[in-house]
């Protein structure tokens, strides 16, 4: 079983996933599961992010452009190279996919 780690998730283009370029969104398959076994922080620009942080019961919830330095166990974002400087973090993954095949 895998302990329970404390977890910066982005929202955009991470938890929601769009094929059709941004048009239309849905919940990645595994963000359930990564809020029901994980602590999530929210890390994200998303204008919705208080209404996310709501809706999925994460354990609050900060915006990348507010210059806050967080930690944390892991960061989950597909656009993590770009922010990283932004976290410190044991591990950083592009999607919650890549999550769940390292930490079975």
């Amino acid at each position: 079983m895998v302990k329970k780690l404390k977890i910066l998730l982005e929202i955009d283009n991470t938890a929601l996933i769009s094929n059709d370029k941004g048009t239309t969104f849905y919940e990645h398959p595994s963000l359930k599961t990564l809020l029901e076994k994980h602590d999530v922080i929210l890390f994200s620009n998303n204008p919705k992010i208080a209404e996310y942080n709501n809706k999925w019961n994460t354990c609050g919830y900060y915006l990348k452009r507010k210059g806050v330095i967080l930690f944390a166990d892991v960061y989950i974002d597909k656009e993590f190279r770009l922010v990283g400087h932004k976290v410190v973090v044991k591990k950083y993954y592009a999607s919650i996919d890549a999550f769940f095949r390292y930490n079975k």
